[in-house]
């Protein structure tokens, strides 16, 4: 892992570019594959200085044109109580970073070290699915909340 520079970085294939800040380490591919070892893995992922809070990219094959990202907000909620069990609270907004609409969701639930705190921000990205996940404990995620809301409030698309 190395230390992002405070500079507007390019992930990868991904359609945005994000300014990250040097309280955050990136994870090279050999860190996402042992961060992720089976299934599904993220295209960028970004730590706390402490590791304790990840910041997931994935850029989806799921079609997703600009004017669906709205509609989410309404109909996905049902789709994250469904899929996680011991839901303690779920809010759901619709965001603008940047000029981009993104549909914003941040849920509690229990957890075996706590309660676990989970935000997706989805949005458009050349008609796909482009989704952010922010992923730790209520606990470190209050602790690492000022770059991790800088780097999510810096999402821009290309």
């Amino acid at each position: 892992m190395s230390s992002v520079l405070a500079a507007p970085a390019k992930l990868g294939n991904l359609p945005l570019t994000v300014e990250p800040n040097a309280q955050l380490l990136v994870l090279n591919e050999a860190g996402i594959q042992k961060a992720f070892p089976s299934g599904h893995r993220p295209d960028a992922v970004f730590l706390s200085n402490d590791r304790k809070v990840s910041v997931a990219f994935e850029w989806r094959d799921t079609p997703l044109s600009p004017g669906d990202v709205q509609p989410l907000v309404t109909q996905f909620p049902a789709v994250i109580r469904a899929q996680v069990p011991g839901i303690k609270s779920l809010k759901e907004q619709l965001l603008t970073y940047n000029g981009n609409s993104w549909a914003q969701f941040v849920f509690v639930a229990s957890g075996k070290n706590g309660d676990v705190r989970r935000e997706m921000l989805i949005t458009s990205a050349q008609n796909r699915m482009l989704v952010v996940t922010v992923s730790s404990t209520v606990a470190d995620y209050t602790k690492n909340a000022t770059p991790i809301n800088a780097l999510t409030g810096s999402l821009r698309l290309n």
